[in-house]
């Protein structure tokens, strides 16, 4: 049988049997520091709802990230992949639209235990689980999207099921049976993260629970199609509403890996241009916050949906807020952690400017996307005059990356919310970082 799947499956298991180069490795393992930051930072900040999940998990082998306990595989599987969004700090795509790393790492350290799964299979599974997920999700945004549906829970179990499955040495009927099972349970809302709602993190938990899950399904012998990807009822058309090309799905370098972008702000990606040109123009002319009376934001049409709310309630309806977030930057400077504590979130200027914020699409840069994600943004001054600047793609993106320098910053500042020592935190990312050592060993007692 040809097609979408077929094409998929074999581009996955050429990969899969080709060593990791110095530098594909090297990239991996800063994927993986990056995880393991948002994922102390994220099991810091929920650590009484995330506990009260724990307390049901069940006994097991697998790591529960920033608690010291281990539990049952699915259960950790869902409690890291939750912890890894909570901080909206994780790597994505703006091709593919989805954090693929939060679902695939949880899932397969929740099996690092296996003794299949060893050092260079767990990092050759990251790299495939990554090509797993942005690969389908590539071909299927931004239909997906605009359809209601929400990459990280649709595509990240796509990740995880491929990943772990990889990472355990399945054969072909396996890899096959495992993204049938994948594909059936691919599922997330955007209408999930309304008002009022906190369920974002879930959307990267889930993936990661029935992903591990879908693995195990095929490990024990529970067959799928051969064309799940395919054909009017194949996943792709039923995501996107239409066919896509022959070739979508081939399997190529640059793989999707090493063209995900890294957050260095904590809010969603949709506010990060919008941020990063507030931050210029203040810069720039030396603006005090007292100073503006109103902001205007332009950028394409999918940050403006459910991201230009002048009202917030709470952390979670602030880092997806252009407004909330655009207003921390001007007043306090602040666009990390820093920016969403109890303090600024009740800060009277950050909320001042948020109210004075507007977020409005301009058609031409909605045209840009995906190859630019950019925003415009004006602040007119009490004097009446005008400062304006525009921010095509913000830092992060492939063409204007973080370094690993800035990356083991990032981590350590993520990983001191967590409580970490200094010594600690230099000893976590040396061991991840170094090709020598097995990073698993290092995340097996946090």
């Amino acid at each position: 049988m040809s097609g979408h799947t077929t094409t998929f499956l074999d581009g996955l298991e050429a990969l899969a049997a080709s060593p990791l180069s110095p530098a594909l490795e090297e990239t991996t393992r800063l994927r993986l520091l990056d995880w393991l930051g948002c994922t102390l930072a994220g099991a810091a900040s929920e650590r009484a709802r995330l506990g009260q999940m724990l307390a049901s998990a069940g006994d097991g082998p697998a790591p529960v990230i920033g608690t010291g306990q281990t539990v049952a595989p699915l259960s950790a599987a869902l409690l890291n992949g939750m912890a890894s969004h909570v901080v909206e700090l994780d790597d994505g795509h703006r091709y593919g639209i989805t954090h693929a790393g939060g679902p695939l790492i949880a899932a397969l350290l929740a099996m690092a235990h296996d003794p299949r799964m060893d050092q260079a299979r767990f990092l050759k599974g990251i790299v495939l689980g990554y090509e797993a997920a942005l690969r389908v999700a590539i071909a299927c945004q931004p239909e997906a999207k605009l359809n209601g549906w929400h990459g990280s829970g649709v595509f990240g179990v796509i990740g995880a099921a491929m990943g772990t499955a990889v990472a355990l040495g399945f054969d072909r009927v396996q890899l096959n049976a495992a993204l049938a099972a994948a594909c059936t349970s691919a599922s997330g809302m955007v209408k999930a993260f309304g008002p009022g709602s906190e369920l974002k993190p879930y959307n990267a938990g889930h993936p990661a629970l029935n992903g591990l899950a879908a693995a195990l399904a095929a490990e024990a012998g529970f067959p799928g199609p051969e064309d799940i990807l395919d054909g009017p009822h194949g996943l792709i058309e039923m995501l996107r509403g239409s066919p896509v090309p022959p070739g979508a799905l081939s399997v190529a370098p640059p793989y999707c890996i090493e063209t995900v972008y890294l957050k260095p702000y904590a809010s969603c990606r949709y506010a990060h241009a919008p941020v990063e040109a507030a931050l210029r123009l203040k810069a720039e002319h030396g603006i005090a916050p007292a100073d503006i009376t109103a902001v205007q934001v332009e950028t394409y049409g999918l940050a403006v949906h459910k991201h230009d709310h002048t009202e917030i309630d709470g952390p979670y309806s602030a880092r997806l807020g252009i407004p909330y977030c655009v207003g921390a930057a001007l007043a306090l400077g602040e666009t990390g952690m820093a920016a969403f504590s109890e303090t600024a979130l009740n800060d009277p200027e950050t909320l001042r400017l948020m109210r004075a914020t507007r977020v409005t699409e301009d058609p031409a840069l909605s045209a840009l996307v995906p190859a630019k994600r950019a925003a415009h943004v004006s602040l007119t001054l009490r004097n009446s005059s005008e400062v304006a600047t525009q921010v095509d793609l913000p830092l992060g993106e492939p063409e204007v990356p973080l370094r690993a320098p800035d990356l083991r910053a990032k981590f350590a500042d993520l990983a001191r919310t967590a409580a970490l020592s200094e010594a600690r935190i230099t000893a976590l990312a040396d061991a991840v970082l170094d090709p020598q050592t097995d990073p698993r060993t290092a995340l097996s007692d946090l």
